[in-house]
Parts: structure tokens; C-alpha cells; sequence
């Protein structure tokens, strides 16, 4: 009598061919709007407080403190559309609403300029008077530079350079590559193109 055996099963995985997708790099917070809240806070504050102590007044039979109601009645039921100080007073309140809505819609610009980073998580910026402090040291280590200031734009990096040489030939050639190397090294995510101008020379 023979027996036969069946073969062992081989378990089988399956594998998800959806394709995975790269986290998207991190981006560094704008602004915060915190002398405009302040000021629309301060200015809500102090119509409420009126609204609220004329409120009081009235409930309690007193006069309105410096306001005239029946007066300020009759001068709005007497002034016309079209008179100058309405068109003036309905033109300011525009341009202030114009002003908080642009507030509120519009960002606020960003305090910090992004820098490369490998890990896609991490996020790192610096600012512009750091960046400034940066370039102008790149370019004052150069020998023959006795001084280094630096402008920033959006996109360009104008720094102004000083030397006591009396020849400065090629000197500002040296200096440029300095200040690219630097921002090569700091690596921002935006561009920035770099300027050098001669901008005088100190006697020794």
C-alpha cells in the first residue's frame, strides 16, 4: 500500500503597486498682522466703551455726555447727499474698509527667508538682517576689503564694498565669488543674485 503526500503550500503576499508620493517640503509660517490687529482691537475697544457708557446713561435718565441727539438729527435730516462733508466722510470710511478688508485677505509678507534643507521636514530660515551680517562678513574676509554693506531686494544682494588698495583690480571679482560661495552655503530655496560695486577707498 503506497501514501502520497501533498505538496506544501507556499503562502503567496501581495504587494500594493500604487505609486508612493513624495512628501511635499514644509514651508516657514508668514507674518503675523500684530500692529494692524492692535490697532482695529483699539478702535473697537473704544467704540464699544462709548456705545456702552451712552447706553448706561440713558437707562439711568441721564444726558447723553457731549451729545446732542435731537441736535445731531436735525443737522443729518437737513444735510444733503451730496453735500462736500458727506461725500468726505463717506469716502474715508471706504478707504478704511478698503484697508481692513486688504488686511484680512491679503498675507502678510514673510519675516524669514527659507533655506534648502535635505529632509523635507525639517524647515529653517533666516532673516534679512542675519543674511545681510552674513554677506558682508563673506565679503570683509576677502584681503584688501576694509568695509562690506550689503541691500537686499527680492531677488538681488547689492553689497558695496570698501578698500584702502590703491589697485583694486579684480577686486571686486573676488569679492563676488566670496559672497556666492556664502549663499551657496546657506542654500535659499528662493535666488538670489549677487552685486558688488566698488564703492571707494579709505586712505591708510
Amino acid at each position: 500500500m503506497t501514501s502520497s503526500t501533498a505538496p506544501p503550500t507556499v503562502p503567496t503576499v501581495t504587494t500594493s503597486s500604487s505609486p508612493t508620493t513624495a512628501p511635499r517640503p514644509s514651508r516657514l509660517p508668514r507674518g503675523r498682522r500684530t500692529v494692524s490687529a492692535v490697532i482695529v482691537a483699539t478702535l473697537l475697544l473704544i467704540v464699544a466703551v462709548v456705545v456702552a457708557w451712552q447706553a448706561i446713561l440713558v437707562q439711568t435718565g441721564r444726558e447723553l455726555y457731549g451729545v446732542n441727539a435731537s441736535a445731531i438729527a436735525d443737522r443729518l435730516h437737513l444735510t444733503p447727499w451730496n453735500d462736500t462733508a458727506v461725500t468726505i466722510a463717506a469716502a474715508a470710511l471706504m478707504v478704511v474698509g478698503l484697508w481692513l478688508l486688504a488686511l484680512a485677505v491679503l498675507p502678510s509678507p514673510r519675516r524669514y527667508l527659507q533655506l534648502r534643507e535635505a529632509d523635507p521636514v525639517l524647515v529653517t530660515g533666516i532673516n534679512r538682517r542675519n543674511l545681510r551680517r552674513a554677506l558682508d562678513g563673506a565679503a570683509q574676509r576677502v584681503n584688501g576689503i576694509s568695509a562690506a554693506e550689503t541691500r537686499l531686494t527680492k531677488s538681488t544682494a547689492t553689497t558695496s564694498v570698501t578698500s584702502s588698495l590703491s589697485m583694486t583690480g579684480g577686486l571686486t571679482e573676488t569679492a563676488q565669488n566670496a559672497i556666492t560661495t556664502r549663499l551657496q552655503q546657506l542654500d535659499p530655496v528662493e535666488p538670489i543674485a549677487v552685486r558688488v560695486q566698488l564703492s571707494g577707498q579709505r586712505r591708510r
